[in-house]
């Protein structure tokens, strides 16, 4: 069976000599500065994402609300719109400007995270949450839709894993630039700011991490949008879009529920760990920020590069395949991980526990879109990552920290519990992403997608 048969993308399977370099006419070193500007984009994302997960307390005193607030403002206020507009935004994505469409939605949610510095009620940050939301639906479909175009086929899966660092590196850095901006800003709170009035030490904070995005827009505006690869013959019309999805939908829908697992445990980590430190072990903001931002950065990246790297040496073995295989692994480790970071007594442990979990989180990140395109012409690529992110949104974000506050505060009934509440939830979701792999590539071998 050849490449079209599988994919539809005639080119798919070309050697290296026939897909190389040659065949790009910008050349590997403009496409790696594509790869890490975009890879920067995607940090500051995560970063004006994250950064509340070290504002937890503050706020709620400030605002006087509960754990189960803050986890809507976690998830619910960024999802609703992130998810609502992701796949028109993946249509956009695979018909016009990908550039453009970056830049759009950076001004977008760099602005809408210094409106959450304006705030002063619930009401008023759930909405600036939510445009934030918006705003950053728009960079992974026209990110990783580029990168497809920047790079060939033998090249590929490393550059993706490359941008998909920015998961870490963003959430590590969120903790990192976010414990430092409240410490740099707690001296500032009641300073009167021209026209503005005065602003607490977390709305500061909001401000000094949201500005510094709208410099990286204005600078990814000369980057070349790249032509579009790999373009199968079936049209992107309605019916064919349709049709695309009713052939590959079982393969492609048991993948996303297990990439949306895997968005609940990174969310859950990312928005209840750093509270787990502070309420059970002492930390303070600034300093958990700074610890569990390296342990992102290093653990998390090094996971990433390990996954994309174990995933080239299986190929020979596995095929398309091995992407799956690692996947599957990275499940398994992930359950005994969670379990031993939230049950931990001491806070050597937790963070030996979590620096372990982080690494393995990271072994499938830079893996899921290239699964994806595997099985995936071009003009749809757009879409399915727009679902992808769907998935992730819907089940991580929207899921994940809401599930743990819930056992927080009604299962266990202490605020003390959120590392046994954290433990159950992440540990039953990695268990979910593996079950769903399984099928995925059991349907995958049965249909000769891999």
């Amino acid at each position: 069976m050849n490449a079209a048969d599988a994919t539809g993308v005639d080119d798919a399977r070309q050697p290296a000599a026939a897909s190389g370099w040659s065949d790009f006419s910008h050349g590997p070193v403009r496409a790696w500065i594509v790869v890490l500007l975009l890879l920067c984009a995607y940090t500051v994302s995560l970063i004006d994402r994250q950064v509340l997960s070290l504002l937890v307390e503050p706020i709620k005193a400030s605002l006087d609300i509960s754990d189960t607030q803050i986890s809507l403002l976690h998830g619910l206020a960024f999802a609703i719109f992130y998810t609502l507009f992701g796949v028109l935004i993946g249509r956009a994505v695979d018909r016009r400007n990908r550039r453009n469409i970056i830049v759009a939605g950076m001004t977008l949610w760099c602005l809408a995270t210094v409106t959450c510095g304006l705030a002063s009620s619930f009401t008023g940050l759930f909405v600036a949450r939510m445009f934030v939301g918006v705003g950053e639906a728009t960079l992974s479909p026209a990110a990783y839709s580029m990168i497809a175009d920047y790079f060939p086929l033998e090249k590929r899966g490393r550059a993706i894993s490359v941008f998909s660092m920015g998961v870490f590196a963003g959430s590590g850095l969120a903790l990192i630039v976010g414990g430092a901006a409240i410490d740099a800003t707690g001296g500032l709170a009641g300073t009167p700011i021209p026209y503005l009035g005065t602003f607490e030490s977390w709305q500061l904070a909001f401000f000094a991490v949201g500005a510094p995005g709208l410099i990286l827009a204005a600078i990814i505006m000369t980057v070349r949008e790249p032509a579009r690869r790999e373009v199968s013959d079936e049209g992107v019309g309605v019916p064919e879009t349709l049709a695309f999805f009713r052939r590959k939908g079982p393969a492609l829908a048991t993948m996303l529920i297990a990439f949306g697992a895997n968005g609940l445990i990174n969310f859950g980590l990312a928005g209840w760990a750093p509270t787990f430190f502070i309420r059970v072990f002492g930390y303070t903001a600034g300093e958990i920020g700074a610890v569990y931002g390296a342990l992102l950065m290093i653990c998390g990246s090094a996971g990433v590069w390990v996954g994309g790297w174990l995933a080239d040496r299986l190929v020979r073995r596995f095929g398309k395949g091995s992407a799956l295989v690692v996947m599957r692994t990275a499940a398994l480790l992930m359950i005994p991980s969670l379990v031993l970071f939230g049950l931990s007594t001491t806070p050597t442990m937790a963070l030996v526990a979590l620096g372990f979990t982080c690494f393995v989180l990271g072994l499938p990140t830079g893996l899921a879109p290239v699964a994806l395109y595997a099985i995936t012409p071009n003009q749809f690529r757009g879409q399915v990552t727009a679902l992808y992110l769907f998935a992730v949104t819907l089940i991580g974000m929207m899921l994940g920290s809401t599930l743990i506050a819930l056992g927080t505060d009604y299962l266990f009934g202490s605020e003390d519990a959120v590392g046994k509440s954290l433990a159950l939830v992440a540990s039953c979701a990695a268990a979910l992403s593996f079950v769903s792999l399984s099928i995925s590539q059991r349907i995958q071998k049965r249909t000769d997608y891999a």
